[in-house]
């Protein structure tokens, strides 16, 4: 008896076959796609539409439907064809309505939100368009248009009319620090707390966080004056129980002592101790100091300021202190170890249009 040949026998070459077997070894394809690719890689090899069933364990009109599918139209023939689908149960018109509203502010329609929440999108269109639609199907939407109504981001527009001017000239001293001076980033930090846990903290253990208690003690504050070396990433800290124009002239005076030659570039805020009548003589006794001072609303250019992120991260946060002369050891010790193990200039990556003018 002569064996059938059947006329859905693919052949495939070498490119072909080598598509298939990547898809077959891909990690994460759909289950019908791999299914699919080894009915023809079989039928490639020689098997029999029988055959193939017998292998995957599947119908025989399951194997010859994609055959035929691969022999008309190759590769994309294994892809599912595009369906209808079953039919919208809300109308895009209230997909169009949600998305005007939630891009505007609840007060605008009378409704006392600050912001619009699902349930209150939910409500409102139920009420006021008599359009019911459920809190899972708004949250599908919002996450398809990526809109993100219950997240917030702050914002401040810069009110200094030379603001591009003063923050070119900090980044210029950032990027290409004058040849022969110093330049230092000088701020204070007010109002440290000292603040005592009433319950010892839990150790950290498997599967369980460190747990600190949430109750404690107001020890009282301290002051911190910190200048960074913006060349060496060397930081002098000054612990002063205010932030008063005696101290700052006092911590002005000692940085002074430390760096006796060559010109000294301090950049700062405009904090009156900085820019009042004491500030002002005080630069007159000692002309190799300049002050150059960021632009309002602009601290953030201040390269102390990120200095005094890491110290809340790595001391300040968290934290027991018994005393504030502990916490004043605790902020020495982090400046030492900077110094000395940890501490490197700041690399300045800011090339917004201040850069660039």
């Amino acid at each position: 008896m002569r064996k059938r040949v059947t006329k859905y026998q693919v052949k495939l070459n070498h490119k072909r076959r080598r598509r298939l077997e990547a898809l077959v070894r891909r990690r994460s394809p759909q289950h019908w796609m791999v299914q699919r690719a080894k009915i023809v890689l079989l039928s490639g090899k020689g098997f029999s539409v029988g055959q193939i069933c017998s292998s995957l364990s599947l119908d025989h009109q399951v194997v010859r439907r994609w055959l035929k599918r691969y022999l008309a139209a190759g590769f994309d023939g294994l892809r599912d064809r595009l369906r209808s689908g079953r039919p919208a149960s809300i109308e895009a018109c209230v997909w169009q309505k949600l998305a005007t509203l939630v891009v505007q502010s609840p007060e605008k329609f009378g409704i006392p939100l600050a912001r619009w929440s699902v349930r209150a999108l939910v409500d409102f269109l139920a009420r006021r368009h008599r359009r019911y639609v459920s809190r899972s199907s708004v949250s599908r939407f919002l996450r398809a248009m990526a809109l993100k109504p219950h997240r917030v981001k702050y914002w401040l527009n810069p009110s200094d009319p030379d603001f591009d001017e003063k923050a070119a000239r900090i980044c210029e001293l950032y990027v290409e620090p004058p040849s022969g001076a110093t330049v230092l980033s000088l701020d204070e930090k007010p109002g440290i707390q000292a603040l005592r846990r009433t319950r010892i903290n839990q150790p950290l253990r498997a599967r369980k966080p460190l747990r600190i208690e949430y109750e404690y003690q107001r020890l009282g504050t301290r002051n911190l004056f910190a200048a960074f070396n913006v060349k060496t990433g060397n930081v002098i800290a000054w612990v002063t129980e205010d932030r008063a124009t005696p101290n700052v002239l006092a911590f002005l005076d000692h940085l002074v002592q430390l760096h006796r030659r060559g010109r000294l570039v301090i950049i700062t805020d405009n904090i009156s101790t900085r820019t009042g009548d004491s500030a002002k003589d005080w630069l007159q006794r000692h002309p190799r100091v300049e002050f150059v001072f960021t632009p309002k609303h602009g601290s953030w250019l201040n390269q102390v300021e990120i200095w005094f992120g890491i110290l809340t991260r790595a001391v300040l946060r968290h934290a027991s202190f018994d005393s504030l002369n502990a916490l004043t050891r605790a902020i020495v010790a982090f400046t030492r170890h900077w110094n000395n193990v940890i501490g490197h200039p700041f690399e300045w990556t800011y090339t917004g249009k201040v850069l660039a003018a």
